[in-house]
Formats: structure tokens, sequence, C-alpha cells
């Protein structure tokens, strides 16, 4: 395919609703970025909110299910905020874990810091790596160094503390303007590192809090923990340039729902993919997902079999797929960010479960699947068939259509081995295999 990348990206982004986008074409494709830690390639990042994760609602519950997560083929887990919640403007009687009333402890409703450790340990133990949130951008109104320190804080002109997100009731912004601000933040992130070996953060809202600082404190950082893995809520490329691993991957998922609902040819798919792939660093790793915390369920998003080709094409790219806690069983309803709200872990939809655990083994055992390269075979875009080479070897189709493809000669000819299909047969006519509604495969050629 020939693209003009500015062109395409300066298109497509004006489809993109989500606002930590960055909208500017920025051309980093000669860039490296920073090195990934050999640890992350062909892995699958799964989040989880330990308040709704087991009916304990706590670090030890979280524990206990490391072994089964690992079985699942899980080697990287990301906790979301793990800090006390501050209690003025609190939302919900919980309040929301993304209000932190003080970075240097754990959250007394999680346990101890002991309880943690063994957490981090048994986690380690197991060959698993742990991330966890770090919340760079704002802290509650009670938090705990403002005691100290009222500088911390952003102010209006009357004095009082402010935000730039008029919505965020329960937390006020950090003062980036204020070097003391720089050295607090810093001092946070070293702690985790240093006391209890993380192995990396998930910063939220990563773009709101100014470049410099992420280039100021990388280093501070991966002194301590040269494989250190850092994920920014955020999507863009200078973010890439010297501080973060991965971002988030907002865009590709919205175009992904336009193709769903008949709005885009498959053919925009293929454009963003390569167009992001050049102009973004080298390293960078996207992070793939059909859901997180601040999303509904993709179960919800992406209706009957849909779903099963929507974790197909999520599953066949580079970067990092994220799985949110309960996804893999098909549920429908995301826990509440504001009170205790449990995954129902009896509700399992066997086939939601099975499908995705079967496209975390493919992508350990097919290097292809995660690798940079990518043929597409765009004479099939305009039948909405996403077909694109993985390697001399790997095949992806995706029928995006709502009733039976046949696949012509050439395509059925070359395929030697089905390794994967979302659907529990291969229909054939006059030996040429035919593709049924929303059905995808993966194979071998």
């Amino acid at each position: 395919m020939n693209i003009d990348y500015r062109a395409a990206f300066n298109e497509n982004i004006k489809k993109i609703k989500e606002l930590g986008v960055e909208r500017e074409f920025v051309d980093l494709g000669s860039v490296a970025g920073p090195e990934n830690p050999e640890w992350i390639s062909g892995k699958v990042i799964y989040e989880i909110y330990v308040r709704a994760f087991s009916e304990k609602g706590n670090f030890k519950g979280v524990t206990q299910k490391l072994p089964e997560l690992h079985d699942y083929g899980i080697d990287i887990i990301w906790l979301m905020p793990i800090y006390p919640i501050g209690e003025i403007n609190r939302k919900g009687k919980e309040g929301c874990p993304y209000s932190i009333r003080d970075y240097f402890t754990v959250n007394p409703e999680y346990g101890t810091e002991e309880d943690f450790k063994e957490l981090v340990n048994r986690a380690h133990d197991l060959g698993m790596k742990v991330l966890i949130d770090m919340v760079p951008n704002h802290v509650a109104y009670d938090y705990a160094a403002l005691k100290e320190n009222p500088r911390l804080v952003a102010r209006n002109s009357e004095g009082e503390p402010s935000r730039k997100i008029a919505e965020w009731t329960d937390v006020v912004d950090l003062d980036y303007s204020n070097r003391e601000t720089w050295e607090h933040v810093a001092q946070i992130m070293q702690f985790w590192i240093q006391k209890f070996d993380i192995d990396g953060y998930r910063c939220d809202v990563a773009g709101m809090v100014p470049l410099d600082f992420w280039e100021w404190v990388e280093p501070k950082l991966r002194s301590l923990k040269p494989d250190l893995f850092l994920l920014a809520e955020w999507e863009g490329q200078s973010i890439h340039r010297r501080v973060f691993n991965s971002t988030y991957d907002w865009s590709t998922l919205e175009l992904l729902q336009k193709v769903f609902h008949g709005q885009d040819s498959p053919e925009i798919l293929a454009q963003w993919i390569l167009t992001k792939k050049a102009i973004y660093p080298s390293n960078s790793l996207p992070l793939r997902f059909l859901e997180n915390h601040d999303l509904g369920r993709s179960r919800s998003a992406f209706p009957g079999e849909t779903l099963f080709s929507a974790l197909t094409f999520v599953f066949t790219l580079h970067g990092v797929p994220l799985i949110y806690n309960g996804q893999e069983t098909g549920a429908f309803k995301t826990p509440s960010l504001f009170e205790k709200d449990l995954i129902d872990w009896d509700q399992k939809d066997q086939r939601v479960y099975d499908l995705i655990k079967r496209l975390i083994e493919l992508r350990k055992k097919e290097p292809a699947l995660y690798s940079k390269n990518y043929r597409f075979r765009s004479e099939y875009f305009k039948d909405n068939l996403l077909i694109f080479d993985k390697s001399d070897e790997i095949r992806v189709i995706i029928n995006f259509n709502q009733e039976e493809v046949s696949l012509d000669n050439t395509l059925t000819q070359k395929i030697n081995e089905i390794i994967f299909n979302t659907r529990e047969e291969v229909k054939k006519r006059n030996e040429n295999i035919v593709l049924m509604p929303y059905q995808s495969l993966i194979v071998k050629i």
C-alpha cells in the first residue's frame, strides 16, 4: 500500500473523539525510543481492580488467584491504584481509586504493606511482572503531603486548589510549574521501585503532565531498574521519544468500531496501522484493547460474533494486548469505580474464555503475530474483508460482513493449516472456504 502518512493522519484523526489523543502530525519514525524489556515480547497485560477482583476485595484475594492467572497465560498484571483514597468530595461510598490521599502507603482496605509485598513476591516467583498505577496529574483534596507543603498543588486566583477537568470533583491538580512538585513525584515513583520491587508503572493521563518532567524523571527511575516498563494513558508520538514504552491505542479501537458499524471500509484500519507504525518511534508498543476500566464491556460494544473477530484483530497486531479483569468471562457489567461492585466469576461464557486463552497461547507461540510486519491484501477491501500476512507463513483473515463470503480459489489453495478459527467449523463450497458472518481465521500459508 502506498500511503501519504501526513495526509492519512490528518484525515483520520478528525474521526477520533477520545480527548487523550494528540492531533498534530509529528513524524518520529526515524527515532528508536526507549529500549523495551525483553519480558514484554509476546505478552499480555491483565488489568486488576483490587476492590472488585475478589470477594475479599484485597491484596490476598489477588495473590490467591495468581496461579490461576498464570495458568491462563497471563505474565503481567497491572494493579489499578492501591493507595488510600481521599475523603473530601469523595465519589460514592467507597471513593474513586484515582483520588489519592497518600502516595507512600497502601489502602488499608486492601491490606498491609506486607500483604502487597507478598503479592509482588508471589508474582515474581511465578515469573510474572507487576505494574502499578501512578496518578501524576492530580491528588485528593486531603492529600497528606499538603499539610507540610501546600505549594504542591495548582491554585486559582483566590488561592484555592484547582483542576483542569471540571467534572473530576474529587481531585486537585499538582502544580508542575513548581520544581518541588517534580521532586515529590520523583520520590513517589522511586519509593515503590526501591521498597516493593515493582516492574513498571501505568501512568494516568500522562500527557497532562509536562513532557519535560517525564524526560527528567525517566533516567532516575531506570537507574534503579533498567528494564522498568512505562505505559502512558495517552496516545501520541512525542511521549515515546525518550520515556514511554507503550501508549494507549484508542484511535484504532474507534476506527474498528466504525468498520463493524459499516461506517468505514477495512481499508481504514490497514491505512491507520501502517501510518502509526511509520510515524511512531520504532520501539513503541501500542496498548491494544477492546475494554478497560474507563470503557464499557467489550461484550456489549461488540455484540454476538463481532466480539470474536474484534479479539482476533487486537491479538494479531504489534504492541501489547490488554485484558480487563472479568473480560475473559464474557461479562456484560463493568464494575463501578466508586462502590464495592464484585466481578461475578460464576457467570462465565466458556467460549469467550477459551478463545481468549487460545489467542494468548498463539501469540506466544507465533512471534509473527506481534511483529511489525504487515502485508495487506488490498484487493479484498471492496469485499469488506481484512486480510493481511504477518510473515511468509502467517495470514489473518477477518470477515466484517453480516453475511457469508466465499474466499476465492487463490486464497483457499494457499492455506496449509488453520491454526485459529472463531467458529467451530470451516464451511466449504466448491472446495473454497466460505466465511460465515464475522468469522475470522488465522492460517498458515
